[in-house]
């Protein structure tokens, strides 16, 4: 008696199994071609600046970044103290990189990633944007002085 339940429930279970959505054909046709990516030449090669300079200018800006960090969190000094702090590291980072790259070479450079929309070129964690101070306070968009410093409206 109960070989007359296990026969259909089993029956029953196979046909269910070829059912699945994962057996099932796809009424899709095959994946379309992707349309081949034209590689535009990086903006430093265009302008005629070599690899091992602009991995030697990347260097300098990791390690103006890590500096101004170690500014922004330096808690013994004020904020126009580190303001003045940051200005100088950003002045020295400068200098090493027109040792490097010409400010024609430079002033390429920043056309080329503007002409290309600065998508892939985003500001550097070092720069500063509009109405941020350099260690990320809000400055007034009027004046750039740190609200609450009194010693930011100095120049």
């Amino acid at each position: 008696m109960s070989k007359i339940f296990v026969y259909p429930i089993t029956a029953l279970i196979c046909l269910l199994g070829t059912m699945s959505p994962a057996n099932a054909q796809t009424s899709n046709p095959s994946p379309r071609p992707r349309t081949a990516k034209v590689q535009q030449e990086p903006c430093w090669q265009k302008v005629g600046i070599s690899k091992d300079v602009i991995d030697q200018r990347e260097q300098m800006d990791r390690d103006r970044d890590s500096q101004i960090q170690s500014v922004c969190s330096d808690t013994s000094m004020t904020p126009q103290q580190k303001k003045q702090k940051i200005h100088e590291i950003r002045q020295e980072t400068k200098q090493k990189v027109s040792g490097l790259i010409s400010e024609q070479q430079q002033q390429e450079l920043e056309a080329c990633h503007k002409e290309r929309g600065g998508a892939n070129h985003p500001v550097p964690a070092g720069g500063q944007r509009a109405g941020a101070g350099p260690c990320g306070e809000l400055t007034s968009p009027q004046t750039g002085t740190i609200p609450g410093d009194s010693n930011s409206d100095r120049k």
